[in-house]
């Protein structure tokens, strides 16, 4: 017993037909989206490396910034020690009239409540009874 043979024609055409309504046609659909990721792929890289290099440009920006202004600090802290300097400041005070005084003069609050010793060569003022000029 053999079975028929299907002639070969008829079998080509119709499972070539029939493989194309299985597979969808050809296999452009895969190949299309390897495609767009390679190129999404491509330009996020560049993205990225644009993106770095405005930080790094960024960062040199802010590193130049803080030297400035360590420069400025430290200029500053020079002239604060020059305006501090005792000598500088006693020059002055003679040049706007401040002198140190001939005696000493104690003062005395009446308010003033507790234990307060005197030196035994000064004498003892009251504040509303002084005298000023």
């Amino acid at each position: 017993m053999t079975a028929q043979a299907i002639p070969y024609g008829e079998q080509r055409s119709s499972t070539r037909a029939d493989r194309r309504s299985i597979e969808g046609g050809p296999r452009v659909f895969p190949l299309a989206f390897f495609v767009l990721g390679v190129v999404a792929l491509f330009f996020a890289m560049i993205f990225l490396r644009i993106s770095l290099d405005q930080t790094a440009f960024e960062l040199d920006r802010i590193e130049r910034s803080i030297s400035a202004e360590e420069s400025r600090q430290l200029d500053l802290r020079y002239d604060l020690a020059g305006l501090q300097d005792p000598l500088r400041i006693a020059t002055e005070a003679q040049r706007i009239g401040l002198v140190y005084p001939a005696e000493r003069v104690t003062i005395v609050v009446d308010y003033f409540v507790g234990d307060a010793s005197l030196i035994s060569s000064e004498a003892p003022v009251r504040a509303m009874d002084s005298v000023r000029p």
